[in-house]
């Protein structure tokens, strides 16, 4: 047995641009087999991603993971027991200012509400992430937002990068208990604060007495640096950042190959 091999208790795998192509809502067979032989292994297997109950679809019966991590860490959810084994929220009195302070200034902002999203009037369901889900998209109302199962504000802008300093400035000022999240060129996310992949996936080892040592993350994208960072062993997809890649411990090839499979065979993991 390798030293990787006693090493690695549990594997997390960013969704989409790491497991399934974007606009694919069909895994890999080679994936999807991924996950029984990490069970063979006795290997935990996570799926850590920013999408959550609204958006998440039949993706967790496809590949059978033991814990779904959505919302970018907001929660944890046992899947075979159907549960929460962790989760934190928004404050609902601190978004809905967020919402009207910024509504008229962006191209739509989002919030998840457990296995729903409230969205502002001129956001597109028509994107190739929402199209599948917009039947569970419904107009902003404040009246309706619950309390405890707001997890993710998705702000969509043709300039994240100057919008940015505006938001942190207005939450700030408020003293809001959110941060941005993580950025990509078309938008932004905002959790509730100290809240990243790697903070729960820390949560979750701690939860089943293993150390962030144990694990083995995958991912493509900002909102995964922090994982492959901590991650006993990072692996950066093909497309990754070059910021992402410097982290990380090894680089699989890009989902359409279904590299995380190969690269788990290659290192005797699967």
């Amino acid at each position: 047995m390798t030293k990787l091999q006693e090493q690695i208790k549990i594997a997390a795998f960013d969704v989409d641009g790491t497991l399934l192509p974007n606009t694919h809502l069909i895994f890999g067979e080679q994936v999807r087999e991924m996950f029984s032989l990490l069970r063979e292994k006795n290997i935990v297997s996570v799926v850590a991603t920013a999408r959550e109950f609204a958006t998440i679809g039949n993706f967790l019966e496809q590949l059978k993971p033991d814990y779904f991590i959505g919302a970018n860490g907001s929660f944890i959810w046992d899947v075979a027991k159907k549960e929460f084994v962790y989760k934190k929220t928004l404050i609902k009195d601190e978004v809905i200012p967020l919402y009207n302070q910024f509504k008229d200034s962006i191209k739509g902002f989002s919030i998840s509400d457990f296995d729903k999203v409230f969205k502002s009037p001129d956001l597109d369901l028509n994107s190739w992430f929402i199209r599948p889900h917009a039947h569970n998209y419904y107009d902003f109302q404040e009246e309706v937002l619950s309390t405890d199962n707001l997890y993710l504000i998705t702000i969509n802008a043709l300039n994240p990068d100057e919008l940015i300093p505006e938001i942190e400035k207005y939450i700030q000022e408020n003293n809001l208990a959110m941060e941005v999240n993580a950025v990509w060129t078309k938008g932004l996310f905002i959790s509730p604060k100290n809240i990243n992949k790697s903070s729960t996936l820390s949560i979750l080892c701690e939860h089943l007495n293993l150390k962030m040592d144990n694990l083995i993350a995958f991912g493509d994208s900002s909102n995964d640096y922090e994982m492959l960072r901590d991650a006993g062993y990072g692996v950066a997809m093909e497309r990754a950042s070059e910021r992402l890649k410097q982290v990380a411990k090894d680089v699989a090839l890009d989902c359409e190959y279904q590299g995380t499979y190969l690269k788990l065979k290659e290192l005797n993991l699967i």
